[in-house]
């Protein structure tokens, strides 16, 4: 009998469920945009029952797919979903209050405030706080809303939050714990975190934890009948979306592979290494996660600023084309937008965009082609700084839609660029996950697949003008990032004079 497995994959833009049958093949998808997000300037919350009801909706409409046309059985479902915030919940397992997200920039001002702590944490678990990380988050509760504090019994993540709903049972996994609250080096969670920052309770709020693989629990009976899945069903936490993603675009799973880079709602560059202490340059930002499916370690700098930057450029810019044709000028544009500033490869709470070259003659077209630009410099950086080996970069997320821009990647970076616009990566990464896992399949090649097409770097004046665009790109950031902080205060003196009746 041909199993089949289940994955929901719950992230910032929209959630998604889908099925795989045993050789890989996608039996049924979908997928509804995330209604549960709220933006008020530098918060940026979810709604945490929400959450839960869509992504039960999104199972129970793959379940309806699934009826009468599967012979095999359901032999699991593989949950993951947005790998940082805080998504609290007291006692009893219910939300303490809405869940802030990865976006959420209001402990930006701590972040910017601690270096001292933030290097010792750094030096413990190797990674540094920033304003998306649970610890910081809670650091705030603690000093801003300490009565909601008080009532927290456990600091989840999305992913574990809806394995509690699916399955009663509160659990964690390593791979994105340990950059936070442990040592990627040892394993083993790190309690001076705690002390370090002055949290007077951190780790005890964790969740019990288990290695990928162990972290299951069976369906419970209410989300049984929520979702239309059979009671019991073995439900698997797998690791955060940004692995899930990277093994789905191939990274560790298609012979090749070398690096990756995913552009969703933030931007995610990675490489798998066995040693991540021979980075050329490890910024603060970048995170190493044991890999899940072999020896090895992903090295990853996870940006704020993602294909998002097209969105936020089009809200202040009349008449930018949705998918323009290159168009290159003399513009050079920092890609810094969000309220968080920026995580990786620069780690600044206080970054902040910039135009630079713009004149009477700038097109809308032009601007919107320097945003992608500017996406492509950044990729570049990040993969110089890992010291990424020789091999295809594979691209994911809505930009890998756009075949000029990953030209233009694959020219300025000097990479095959593959690209698989509508491979739903995440979805797919998961389910070889699962079947290696529930089903006991080790060859991840039949879930991840080919790609749909790969691109060689382009010779020629294309190439000269990218290489030295990037230089200027470089220096300016350069040049620009002392001025991060005093812009940023500026900021605030200019809100108050605004606020003042």
């Amino acid at each position: 009998m041909n199993p089949v497995l289940l994955c929901l994959d719950s992230g910032t833009t929209s959630v998604k469920a889908a099925a795989f049958d045993g050789q890989g093949r996608l039996l049924a998808r979908t997928e509804r945009p995330n209604g549960a997000l709220h933006r008020d300037g530098l918060r940026v919350e979810q709604d945490m029952a929400q959450t839960r009801a869509e992504a039960l909706s999104v199972l129970r409409d793959c379940a309806v797919q699934l009826a009468g046309h599967v012979a095999g059985k359901i032999a699991g479902l593989v949950v993951t979903g947005q790998g940082d915030g805080l998504w609290p919940v007291n006692g009893s397992g219910q939300p303490v209050g809405r869940a802030l997200t990865w976006l959420d920039g209001r402990a930006r001002e701590l972040a910017a405030g601690m270096g001292p702590a933030l290097d010792a944490v750094q030096a413990a678990t190797g990674s540094r706080p920033t304003a998306a990380s649970a610890s910081l988050q809670l650091l705030w509760l603690q000093r801003n809303d300490p009565a909601r504090y008080a009532r927290i019994a456990l600091a989840l993540r999305l992913k574990e939050w809806l394995f509690l709903s699916l399955t009663g049972r509160a659990l964690a996994e390593p791979s994105v714990l340990l950059p936070v609250w442990g040592d990627w080096r040892s394993g083993a969670l790190a309690p001076t975190v705690s002390d370090t920052l002055g949290l007077s309770r951190g780790t005890e709020l964790l969740p019990e934890l288990a290695a990928v693989g162990a972290a299951r629990a069976g369906l419970s009976a209410e989300a049984a009948q929520a979702t239309g899945l059979p009671q019991g069903l073995p439900v698997l936490l797998g690791p955060g979306d940004v692995q899930s993603t990277l093994i789905g675009l191939g990274l560790g799973s298609r012979q090749g592979v070398a690096r990756a880079s995913i552009f969703g709602t933030s931007a995610i560059h990675a490489c798998l290494l066995d040693d991540p202490a021979a980075m050329p340059q490890a910024p603060a930002g970048a995170m190493i996660q044991q890999f899940v499916l072999g020896p090895g370690y992903l090295c990853f700098h996870p940006c704020f600023n993602g294909a998002t930057l097209l969105h936020h450029l089009s809200r202040r810019f009349a008449d930018l084309p949705a998918a323009p044709a290159p168009e290159y000028s003399a513009l050079i544009l920092h890609p810094f937008l969000e309220p968080g500033g920026e995580r990786a490869p620069w780690t600044d709470p206080h970054a902040s965009g910039a135009l630079f070259g713009l004149g009477a003659a700038t097109t809308p077209s032009q601007i919107a082609w320097a945003g992608r630009e500017a996406l492509a410099f950044v990729t570049r950086a990040s993969h110089a700084m890992m010291g990424a080996p020789d091999g295809a970069l594979s691209l994911g997320g809505g930009l890998a839609g756009d075949g000029h821009f990953a030209q233009f990647l694959a020219t300025l970076t000097g990479c095959t660029v593959q690209r698989s616009p509508g491979s739903h990566a995440g979805l797919r990464g998961l389910a070889a996950i699962g079947a290696r896992f529930l089903l006991d399949a080790p060859d991840p090649a039949a879930w991840i697949g080919d790609p749909e097409q790969s691109l060689a770097p382009e010779p020629g004046p294309v190439a000269a003008y990218a290489d030295c665009k990037y230089r200027l790109f470089s220096a300016l950031l350069d040049a620009a990032t002392p001025f991060w902080e005093p812009l940023s205060a500026l900021r605030t003196k200019a809100e108050e004079l605004m606020e003042t009746p």
